[in-house]
């Protein structure tokens, strides 16, 4: 198989041959729901809305892969930070590690909501406000790119618009 051929498949699967905004739908449709509170439900999110709104699966795929093993603690300490921010709820910290012990009893689980709601709370306000404005942010880049390079391509390279 030659390079060309190689770029060529690659093109395609990325959706270079659809329009504008089915090409950006698809990659904000990834990156919002990379930056969810949904944790672990992020493939099955993507797929689903892929298939629901008929857009680039592999597009979508690729979006959710912002947030990863390597991104995913700066990214939540920003979006608990946003979130306490909007909410106005202080969490608590100690410092205080719990014997190994504690852990298997019910108590100190139960005792652990004190600090674990107003987290859980920021968490969910703030990843949710950076779902949407990063989606909305992915999909006005990448629809103004897409449609910057369908004006630069020659006409008979140009995919016709649905």
């Amino acid at each position: 198989m030659s390079w060309q051929a190689i770029k060529e498949r690659l093109a395609n699967a990325l959706g270079h041959h659809q329009s504008p905004h089915i090409l950006a739908a698809s990659w904000a449709c990834g990156v919002a729901i990379s930056l969810s509170p949904f944790l672990g439900l992020h493939t099955v999110l993507a797929l689903a809305l892929a298939f629901a709104f008929r857009l680039n699966k592999v597009d979508v795929l690729l979006g959710t892969l912002l947030i990863n093993p390597w991104t995913l603690a700066p990214y939540s300490l920003v979006a608990v930070s946003l979130g306490k921010l909007i909410t106005g709820r202080a969490m608590p910290f100690t410092t205080h590690l719990p014997h190994p012990a504690d852990l298997l009893d019910g108590s100190f689980w139960r005792a652990q909501e004190a600090a674990v709601a107003p987290l859980l709370l920021n968490w969910t306000v703030g990843a949710s406000l950076c779902s949407l404005v990063g989606g909305t942010a992915v999909y006005l880049a990448v629809r103004f790119l897409a449609a910057r390079r369908r004006r630069a391509l020659p006409p008979a390279a140009s995919p016709a618009e649905p």
